[in-house]
């Protein structure tokens, strides 16, 4: 690492790994309901990192359900503005949910390069052709 780097390139660089680190895995789900509980299958809470003049706890709640009845493809998503979040759930197909994790991804990436004046590695591929 070069000598002139300051703490804080350091904290922001260590920001940047440790960001595509947790979106480079899958999460394991919080939740694996059992066959007896009313929506059977698997849920992932996402409580969302608190502002520091919020005073809300915004959880998200994405889930799959195992049942026959209800295993159609569908993924459904509780957002911290549904009407009674946790408990109210919006469908979504599995290719749509795809499409919409894609583009929160290459949108968090965006979004760190342009906060955190990080070069990206596709803008070294770029210059290098």
């Amino acid at each position: 690492m070069p000598q002139e780097l300051s703490l804080e390139d350091i904290r922001r660089e260590l920001h940047r790994l440790v960001s595509i680190a947790d979106s480079a895995e899958r999460p394991k789900p919080t939740r694996i309901n059992g066959p007896d509980h009313e929506w059977p299958g698997h849920e992932w809470d996402l409580r969302e990192t608190q502002t520091p003049h919020g005073t809300k706890k915004k959880m998200w709640v994405v889930r799959t359900a195992d049942e026959q009845d209800t295993a159609d493809g569908l993924v459904y998503i509780s957002t911290p503005e549904s009407m009674y979040p946790g408990i109210d759930f919006v469908p979504m197909y599995a290719s749509d949910a795809r499409h919409l994790a894609m583009a929160l991804l290459a949108a968090a990436d965006r979004a760190d390069h342009q906060a955190l004046g990080v070069t990206r590695l596709e803008d070294h591929r770029k210059a290098a052709s």
